[in-house]
This record gives structure tokens, C-alpha cells and sequence, in this order.
């Protein structure tokens, strides 16, 4: 099969996908394939921190950030889920992912509880920045995918003060 004919087939797809108009359809890939992008990011800083974590009140903080990684791939999965309900192909590809996020890494290497604690909710601080950035473009337009954002927003915007509130 041609290349020429693989795209037409998958443009088709998606369209066939597709639970909305196609301008609404284009404007939730805009917002949804960056966070996208960023959830997965910070995912990985999230397990890079707890495989690294040391120091008094490692388990607590252990365990926590293991409850912040489960809910954000459950996020991640909402928000793939999300753009193939509107008929985009979600990207999850490394390459991909590593170019187009905003989110920074956190550093390597072990790493005592109080800077795990100072990292974590920079990091979280800063998706939910870009999160309601993005979600503005989106309130008037689509109430489907703003409500879900809103849904993680609010799930991160708790762990944030959880781990701030540590941090005292």
C-alpha cells in the first residue's frame, strides 16, 4: 500500500472516530496532545524520584508518590482515550514525547526526602500551570474535555498541598 493511500486511510479513520465537529475536533488536539505529553513526562519524574528517594520519612514519601504515579496514568489513559474519542491518533511515542513537553526533568541520582518533597511539587505545581493554561482555550469550546480536565486538575492540585504540607 502506498504511503500516499496509508494516510488517506488513517485521515478517514480518524474522522470515522471522531464524536465531534471537526473544528472542535482540531482544537481538543491542540489542547489535549500537549498535556498529553506532559503527563507522561511527569509520570517518569515521578518514578525517577521514588526509585531515588533516601532519608527519614522515605516510606511515606515512597508510597505517596506511588498513589500520584497511579492516578496520573489513569489520567494519562483519560486523556489518550479523550483524543481518539474526537479522532486523533494519540502520541505517546518517547521521541515524540521528550520533544514536545514542556514539563522539566528532575535531576538523577538518589536524592534525600526534603528535595524528593521540593521536586515533586515544583513538578506538580507546574503541570497543573500548564494544564489550566491550556484549559482556558478549551472552556467555551468543548465542556466534555474541560470537565475531565478539571477532574485532573483537581487531583493534582491535592497532591500538591499533600506534599507541600510534608514539607513543614
Amino acid at each position: 500500500m502506498s504511503q500516499v493511500m496509508k494516510t488517506a486511510s488513517i485521515d478517514q479513520v480518524e474522522t470515522s472516530l471522531a464524536a465531534v465537529s471537526a473544528p472542535l475536533r482540531e482544537k481538543n488536539h491542540t489542547v489535549l496532545q500537549p498535556i498529553l505529553s506532559d503527563l507522561i513526562v511527569y509520570s517518569l519524574n515521578l518514578k525517577q524520584l521514588h526509585w531515588n528517594i533516601v532519608g527519614a520519612g522515605f516510606r511515606s514519601v515512597h508510597l505517596h508518590l506511588d498513589e500520584i504515579y497511579a492516578e496520573t496514568l489513569t489520567a494519562i489513559d483519560t486523556v489518550a482515550e479523550r483524543l481518539s474519542a474526537v479522532g486523533h491518533s494519540p502520541n505517546g511515542r518517547s521521541r515524540d514525547v521528550a520533544k514536545e513537553a514542556e514539563l522539566k526533568d528532575v535531576p538523577e541520582g538518589f536524592t534525600h526526602v526534603e528535595e524528593v518533597l521540593l521536586l515533586a511539587s515544583q513538578r506538580t505545581r507546574e503541570l497543573v500551570g500548564l494544564i489550566r493554561d491550556r484549559m482556558d482555550t478549551i472552556e467555551e469550546v468543548d465542556t466534555v474535555t474541560a470537565d475531565m480536565l478539571h477532574q485532573i486538575v483537581a487531583g493534582l492540585e491535592k497532591h500538591h498541598w499533600m506534599l507541600q504540607a510534608q514539607r513543614i
